[in-house]
């Protein structure tokens, strides 16, 4: 009897309970075979990404809300809960207002919309200012216009800091996007390398990035982009400043949709003098939609170097030394959830 009793106490206790926060699952997987001119090798690479999202209804009538982000199977960087996103955010008819591990929102605005269709590589992953420690104000929308701006003071009570503002109006088909990152005595770590987006204090070096861009979509399938961009550096005897612009036309025509793009690094300046490194690539994808979450797609782009030293490392396609450009050519999947 007195475990019936028991048993029947915890059923209405369970009946009675107050219903749970919203919590949903969200995220995306991409398989990529392709081949690589230079060093002439196939790869394959899969990018799993599983974000968890929670919110609640407060009493006010405001919203608490919280993130967390991972990308699976990569043993370089977010590779645990939080490395890629951490936040915890409140958000009403005021705005929204979030604390914690998040991208820069100029990052953002390069890698989508602006670096899609095999442009990101040049657009979005040759620059290190990819996320922070943050707080973060998003605004309303504004009869169009949005603005955001993000703050973070840094670790260890060093003076290191990193601020970022964007500003987004749509009208119809026309979006223009701009967005401004920098850091003050410090520089940024890659992302999710450890503990996610993280500054590392610098005494003397100071970063900037600076992105402007339009997008036109029109009625009959066509769209068209552009965008320039501007990087700096200044750290103790050195002052670098490196310049870039993207254009982009795609069609989408049923299942189809072609895109082709142009972007191009100029060459730099340090300390004042003209470094040869400017780099040009043209992009070519062809996508197929396999369903409503679902796309394959192909994708070609081709990479000429000015010289043999360019400024940015990282985003070239299996370029050496003693080669003047690359190519790169790709099959995937990639499917949301």
């Amino acid at each position: 009897m007195i475990q019936r009793i028991f048993l029947a106490g915890a059923v209405a206790a369970c009946v009675t309970t107050p219903a749970l926060a919203d919590v949903s699952i969200s995220g995306s997987a991409e398989m990529d075979l392709f081949y690589l001119s230079g060093p002439d090798t196939f790869n394959e690479e899969i990018a799993i990404v599983i974000n968890v999202h929670g919110q609640d209804q407060l009493d006010t009538g405001d919203m608490l809300k919280w993130r967390l982000a991972q990308k699976v199977a990569t043993n370089y960087r977010f590779d645990s809960w939080g490395n890629r996103e951490a936040w915890i955010g409140y958000s009403g008819n005021w705005g929204e207002l979030r604390f914690g591990n998040q991208f820069s929102n100029t990052y953002l605005l390069a890698d989508w919309p602006y670096g899609v269709k095999g442009l990101g590589n040049l657009m979005a992953d040759t620059v290190v200012a990819v996320g922070g420690d943050f707080i973060s104000y998003f605004s309303p929308n504004l009869n169009g216009l949005s603005f955001a701006a993000q703050y973070d003071l840094g670790l260890g009570g060093k003076d290191g800091q990193a601020f970022d503002l964007t500003a987004n109006y749509s009208n119809g088909g026309l979006h223009v996007n701009a967005g401004y990152y920098g850091t003050r005595d410090a520089t940024t770590a890659f992302a999710g390398n450890g503990n996610g987006h993280r500054l590392s204090y610098a005494a003397g070096t100071d970063n900037s990035y600076w992105l402007l861009g339009a997008r036109y979509l029109l009625d009959n399938g066509w769209q068209f982009a552009g965008a320039y961009r501007s990087t700096g550096l200044s750290a103790p005897g050195a002052d670098r400043e490196q310049e870039q612009f993207l254009v982009r036309a795609a069609y989408t025509l049923g299942k189809h949709n072609l895109s082709l793009g142009y972007q191009e690094m100029l060459d730099s300046t340090l300390n004042g003098g003209k470094v040869n490194d400017g780099v040009q690539q043209i992009a070519a994808q062809w996508t197929y939609t396999l369903s409503r979450q679902s796309e394959a797609f192909m994708q070609v782009r081709y990479q000429r170097f000015d010289g043999a030293n360019p400024a940015a490392g990282f985003g070239f396609d299996g370029r050496q030394a003693s080669e003047d450009d690359s190519a790169r050519v790709l099959v995937g999947t990639w499917t949301g959830f």
